[in-house]
């Protein structure tokens, strides 16, 4: 009588902890990158290196890059191919800080003349 009664609550554990640690890590490891993106925009536009309009385009990337990945979450989950193209935009997004931040070009308020 008891044996049954074990099996079932162990199912039941063991059940409801798989359904727990179901947890998307990719859209951890998105919102990450995302977060250290928009902080190397703020960062760099605080110390001149990047005009408002670059801090602008430089954004409104950002929020294209939100926008792909709140699409992927639509389902409840973020697939391999999706959170490939999502890495895929971040990578470009990046090189155009990298780039934008490194152009020589500088805030009105930072130029030496």
């Amino acid at each position: 009588m008891r044996t049954p009664t074990l099996i079932a609550a162990a199912t039941a554990i063991i059940a409801t902890s798989t359904a727990a640690s179901a947890h998307d890590w990719r859209a951890d490891r998105i919102d990450a990158r995302q977060a250290e993106q928009a902080y190397r925009i703020q960062h760099n536009r605080h110390s001149g290196q990047l005009t408002l309009s670059e801090k602008w385009r430089l954004q409104a990337e950002q929020r294209r890059i939100a926008r792909m990945e709140r699409y992927a979450k639509s389902d409840g989950y973020i697939s391999a191919d999706e959170a490939r193209r999502i890495n895929a935009a971040q990578n470009r997004a990046n090189r155009h800080i990298h780039g934008e931040s490194r152009d020589h070009q500088r805030a009105w308020w930072r130029r030496t003349w």
